[in-house]
């Protein structure tokens, strides 16, 4: 079904509530553009009005707010009853998998679905020393070279999205015994990952985003942003791989841009994409070419928000500086401050939580052996310099624990730096991959690191040169015998992505 611009208007003003959210969902379902004059939330949309009550109205109303109360306390003594004995009810405490929900949400759709509860107690980060769950390789060859671009887990920690080069993006699943273990049994077996959905895109991708909201058991907040080479943005589903739709921005000759960089705001109502030469802000709820644009002086490699100033960003470029813009401002004003520090481009910038303070800035940047910690209060100079070894132009990813106690980056050497922020701050290097570990995601819910290694490797292809590179080292080849066409040498590097139990173990 297709929807005109005034079909939808007319839909906005004359339906209900309850049938202008069930419309939403369906539209976000089949990729269709919808106004955003529609409401998609259940919040009232009569403001509210100002009046002024006698005493004998107040005592009234208190009145009554006291018998509510009463009343919804009698409801809440009943529950745990109810939860004692769910299984008389029908009702499992086992997880559901995300093929089970399509299939429940497909015949008998909810209209409330209860969210997915984390580990009471879950484990501490590096407790003791990490464990191999899984693992995922990919070959390489001399025509073509597979390397994994980092890794991302999804924010209720169950799935982990991983670009891979030449071989589009990969959602992998967390292995279901996972879910609720508390502890690390020694028996427990290295799995193979399999990816749940693969979108087989060709080229290379820039950068790629999960909805912020994003719950397994709600499936229309099951999709992420991705950018590649010569295209719009894209928004991915994470059950079946579909393209929802696309945002694309254009420059002054009328054609498609391709994002460096990507972002959703904390609410997700909007989607900051960065560009060699403006940032575009899309509103998430209209697909399209329709934005606003932010005009900037240098491309924008990464992008960072805090929840307390949602209109302001902070963006890194490739010239190497870090700047802050308010949106609300005249472009023509230039950012507000502009904070130097890092040799190469900026790769990836990360505010801290609440626990610690939104305050608190970690930037990373390419050919750069520094992560810095700056105090957004006074921005002067840097805080803390944390040291890693970083020589190559590609994104070496860092991630902070849910409490702001840990922060872990990889390197070009192959090893996890882990740093505890409340104590010592000389890393405890572990020795993960003999590639470059140039992802890393730490799980939100569960004791679990993932990491992803590889990188681009010069190779002289044997057929031309008599020699190759396998493992780092040349090997000479008969200069009289030449490789057929379909038979190329395979470049011997390490492509993989894994999953490591970094709490509590038996």
């Amino acid at each position: 079904m297709c929807l005109n611009m005034d079909d939808s208007i007319n839909l906005s003003t004359n339906m209900s509530y309850a049938d202008k959210a069930d419309l939403t969902a369906s539209i976000l379902n089949h990729n269709v553009s919808f106004n955003s004059t529609m409401e998609t939330s259940m919040e009232s949309p009569l403001p509210k009005l100002s009046v002024t009550l006698t005493d004998a109205e107040i005592k009234k109303l208190r009145q009554a707010q006291l018998e509510d109360s009463s009343l919804n306390e009698s409801v809440v003594s009943i529950e745990p009853a109810l939860i004692e004995n769910s299984s008389q009810y029908g009702i499992s405490d086992s997880v559901i998998s995300m093929d089970e929900t399509v299939e429940v949400a497909a015949i008998e759709p909810r209209e409330e679905v209860e969210e997915a509860v984390p580990i009471e107690d879950p484990a501490d980060y590096f407790e003791t020393r990490l464990v191999e769950l899984s693992r995922r390789c990919w070959p390489s060859s001399q025509d073509a070279q597979h390397y994994t671009k980092g890794c991302c887990w999804s924010p209720d920690g169950t799935c982990l999205l991983v670009p891979v080069h030449l071989d589009g993006m990969h959602v992998m699943e967390l292995p279901a015994d996972l879910y609720s273990a508390t502890t690390l049994q020694q028996t427990r077996q290295i799995t193979q990952l399999k990816s749940a959905v693969h979108v087989p895109e060709s080229g290379t991708v820039y950068d790629c985003v999960w909805y912020p909201h994003m719950n397994s058991q709600q499936p229309d907040t099951c999709l992420w942003l991705a950018s590649r080479q010569h295209e719009p943005v894209h928004m991915w589903d994470a059950f079946d791989g579909a393209l929802r739709c696309s945002y694309s921005g254009y420059d002054a000759v009328d054609e498609v841009m391709a994002a460096i960089s990507l972002a959703f705001s904390h609410d997700g109502e909007k989607i900051f994409a960065g560009y060699k030469r403006c940032i575009k802000i899309f509103d998430t709820s209209r697909p399209g070419r329709m934005c606003d644009d932010y005009p900037v002086k240098a491309a924008i490699s990464c992008i960072a928000q805090t929840t307390e100033h949602p209109k302001t960003v902070t963006c890194g470029n490739w010239s190497g500086y870090i700047q802050h813009f308010d949106l609300r401002s005249s472009p023509k004003q230039g950012p507000l401050f502009t904070l130097g520090g890092h040799k190469g481009g900026i790769t990836q910038l990360r505010y801290a939580g609440t626990e610690m303070g939104e305050w608190y800035l970690f930037s990373g940047a390419r050919k750069c052996n520094k992560l810095l910690q700056w105090d957004m209060r006074n921005y002067k100079e840097p805080l803390v310099e944390f040291k890693r070894n970083v020589n190559t132009n590609q994104r070496v990813q860092f991630d902070l624990t849910a409490d702001n106690k840990w922060l872990a980056s990889g390197d070009t050497h192959g090893l996890l730096n882990v740093w505890d922020l409340a104590g010592d701050r000389d890393p405890a290097a572990i020795p993960l991959h003999s590639d470059c570990c140039n992802g890393v995601s730490l799980n939100p819910v569960f004791p679990i690191v993932a990491t992803s290694s590889g990188q681009f490797h010069f190779v002289k292809n044997a057929a031309h040169t008599n020699s190759s590179i396998l493992n780092g080292s040349t090997i000479d080849a008969d200069p009289e015998t030449e490789l057929p066409e379909g038979d190329k040498q395979d470049v011997v590097y390490e492509n993989s992505v894994c999953m490591w139990w970094s709490g509590r173990s038996e």
